[in-house]
Formats: structure tokens, C-alpha cells, sequence
């Protein structure tokens, strides 16, 4: 990403050569980055090596993504090649949608933005984080939804929940951001794990993210999850931490601060003591939460784990991600080899689909399946002040999963 500055910055200054360089030498560290291989292309024919960026803009569109080079002037150059109007066609074709998701409901007349979900096997209910109204929400088994937690602004913007059925607690990651209702700017980089009474929604207590002197960082507690002995692994997008709850409670501890940590999202705990982050902006990342060493994962070639959010894990073991990052929206199954060392196969389940225009997270639910928000309701707040908008339907989505083990 350094490399990419610079090489921005040489671009900037006319200076092609530099240019040039520095891509190569980028894509050569990330060549599953999208943007990257579009920048590389560009230098490329800035540099007057036409039938080097037409290949770069092949390894572009068999990454699955989309790109509307077509209306940049940066690839002007290339119109008149005979190979360019092909590959503008396969990235568009990436467009197109793939899958047999269905809606498996819709939240109707919602006002607020739903970004977490979790599901209660016990009771077949599901839960769903609203950041906007500051609030979760009860979807019963036969469908009825409600308020879950009390009126009033006790919680912050609410993201990512979990199920803690020993406990009898729903954790919810919550942040004060720009979308929720009565932010304030004093509130920046306020962040905390709600801890819920799982049978009548009332508020425990709010565990915050400490700030030590100096701490500039915006936090958002974003997602969260479980692991075995008991303890509450929480994700920070705003700043480089994953937060840990130890068990029988205390504040939150910075667990791990690392530099690959650029924009945490989803999480899920692995037996044998291994964390997978998703990172929006750096890929998958592996956390050996014994010696709290961090390694990223490098994706096959031809594939890319880049811009991921939720994440969850498959009745089987696979890893299922949801990646919003790039064109167009995908849910992703990762197959990691037997130490989680290394990620063996990227297959896409669903892409291309219309109604999930802004997907945030999922869970594995009723029958086993992976069931995710197909449009959060970002947009609706854009621009508003965190206002109250016109009520939206918001579209649940159900990925029907092979039975058994893959």
C-alpha cells in the first residue's frame, strides 16, 4: 500500500517511470488486489507498453470482480485494440448474477440500519443490530418483529451479536458513529461490548474500549465472536485492535495491536486456539491466539479475498465471507487446509444479486444454511444527519449449504 502512494504520487508528478515501478513492485507483493492490478495497467500504458496492461487488465477480469475501465482516460490509449473491447466484455460479464440465494424474509418498514444478525437455535428467533436506532430487534419464529431492548440511548450504534446461551447473554459490539441517532462529534472513537439479557433484553452493563493517552483512533467494535473457555473476542475497524473479554468479566483488553490490522470486520474462532479476521481492506487474517502472532493469508491465484466483511463458519468447517468491497457484492467459501495455514480454494456462492445491494453480516441458522442482511440501509443515511428516514424494507437472504462434509 506504501508502494501505492508512492507510485500515486510519481503518477501525480508526471513521472512515469517511477510510476510504473512502484506498481509492479506492489502487485507483485498483492497481485488479489483489484485496484492495484487497474493502477498497474494504467501505468502500464502510460509507459507505452500496450500489450503488457492488456494483459494485466486480463488478470483483472479473471479475478471475478468488475472495473468500468471502458470510461477512464487512462486506458484511451488502448480503444483502438482489438483486445480491449473483449476484456471490457468479461468485466461486465462479472456483473451477472451467480447463485440460487432466495429471500428467506424481509424485515418491512424498518427505520433503522440493520447491520448485525444472529440466530437463537433454541427458540428459532433472530436477532438484528440496528446502528442507526441504537437498538436490537426481535424477529420471532413466526415471523413477528419487535424491539428487543429498551427504548432510550443507553446503547451506542449496535453492530455484530452473538449468542451466549451458557450465560444467558446476547453481546452486542457497539460504536458511536455519524449514523447513529443523537451522534455527536464529541462522541468519536466511543465504543463498547453491550452485554443483554438474553430473556427480556435488558441492558447488564456497557464494557468500553479503554483509551489510553494519545489514542486518536476512531473505535468501532464492529463484530464479535465466542470462543471455547468462554471469552469475547471483539474487532475494532476504527482502530488496529482486537479487544478481548476475559471470562467472568473485567474491562476489554487490547488482545493483540498489530500493523496488518488496517480495517477489522468479521470474526470466528477456530479449534485449536486460531482466530480468522476478515479486513476489509487487507484480506483474511490469521490470529494464533496463544502466542497472539498475526499472519495474512494469501489467496489462490486468480481469486481474491480482498474487501470482505461478515464471517461465519459452515456446518462442515468452511469458512463462508461476505465481500462488499469490490464490484459486484459476493459471498465467498474459503477452504483453508487443516492448520488454517494456508487458504486452499475460493469458490463464489452468490454474486451479482440485485436486492443485495449493501450485504453486512450473517449467521449460520435454520437448517443449517447461511442466512445475511442482503442491503444494510447505509445509503438511507447518507446525508441525513442520522435522521429518521422513511421506513425500508431490509431483504434476509438464505444461501442453502450442502449437507455433510464437503
Amino acid at each position: 500500500m506504501q508502494l501505492a502512494r508512492e507510485g500515486a504520487a510519481a503518477a501525480e508528478a508526471r513521472d512515469y517511470a517511477t510510476y510504473l515501478a512502484k506498481m509492479e513492485a506492489a502487485v507483485a507483493l498483492r497481485p488479489d488486489f483489484p485496484r492495484m492490478l487497474v493502477n498497474l495497467a494504467a501505468a502500464q500504458v502510460a509507459a507505452e507498453r500496450p500489450d503488457e496492461a492488456l494483459a494485466t487488465l486480463e488478470r483483472l477480469a479473471e479475478l471475478g470482480v468488475s472495473s468500468p475501465i471502458e470510461k477512464s482516460e487512462d486506458f484511451a490509449a488502448l480503444r483502438q485494440r482489438k483486445e480491449f473491447p473483449v476484456i471490457v466484455k468479461k468485466l461486465a460479464a462479472n456483473l451477472h448474477r451467480q447463485g440460487t440465494a432466495e429471500i428467506a424474509f424481509v424485515l418491512r418498514d424498518v427505520p433503522g440500519l440493520i447491520e448485525g444478525i444472529a440466530w437463537r437455535e433454541k427458540t428459532g428467533e433472530f436477532y438484528f443490530g440496528d446502528v442507526n436506532g441504537r437498538a436490537v430487534w426481535l424477529r420471532a419464529k413466526e415471523g413477528a418483529l419487535r424491539r428487543f431492548t429498551p427504548e432510550g440511548d443507553e446503547l451506542l450504534g449496535v453492530f455484530g451479536l452473538a449468542i451466549d446461551e451458557a450465560s444467558g447473554t446476547l453481546w452486542a459490539a457497539t460504536a458511536a458513529v455519524p449514523a447513529m441517532r443523537g451522534f455527536t462529534p464529541d462522541q468519536d472513537g466511543t465504543a463498547a461490548l453491550a452485554e443483554i439479557d438474553l430473556e427480556t433484553g435488558a441492558l447488564r452493563r456497557m464494557i468500553p474500549v479503554g483509551r489510553s493517552p494519545g489514542d486518536q483512533y476512531s473505535h468501532v467494535l464492529g463484530d464479535l465472536a465466542l470462543a471455547p473457555d468462554g471469552s469475547v473476542f471483539v474487532t475494532d475497524s476504527g482502530g488496529p485492535i482486537l479487544w478481548r473479554l476475559a471470562p467472568g468479566g473485567g474491562p476489554l483488553e487490547a488482545f493483540v495491536e498489530n500493523a496488518e490490522f488496517l480495517s477489522l470486520q468479521g470474526i470466528v474462532i477456530l479449534p485449536g486456539g486460531v482466530a480468522l479476521l476478515a479486513d476489509h481492506a487487507n484480506g483474511l487474517l490469521r490470529v494464533n491466539l496463544e502466542n497472539r502472532t498475526v499472519r495474512r493469508l494469501g489467496s489462490p491465484p486468480g481469486t481474491t479475498v480482498i474487501g470482505l466483511d461478515g464471517l461465519a463458519l459452515a456446518p462442515d468447517g468452511g469458512l463462508l465471507a461476505i465481500q462488499n468491497g469490490l464490484r459486484p457484492n459476493r459471498v465467498l467459501r474459503i477452504d483453508l487446509d487443516g492448520t488454517a495455514e494456508n487458504i486452499e480454494g475460493v469458490r463464489v456462492l452468490e454474486s451479482g444479486q440485485i436486492m443485495m445491494a449493501a450485504p453486512s453480516l450473517g449467521c449460520i441458522a435454520t437448517g443449517g444454511d447461511f442466512f445475511y442482511i442482503g442491503n444494510a440501509g447505509w445509503t438511507q443515511f447518507e446525508n441525513t444527519g442520522a435522521q429518521p428516514v422513511t421506513p425500508h424494507p431490509v431483504p434476509i437472504f438464505r444461501t442453502k449449504l450442502p449437507k455433510g462434509k464437503k
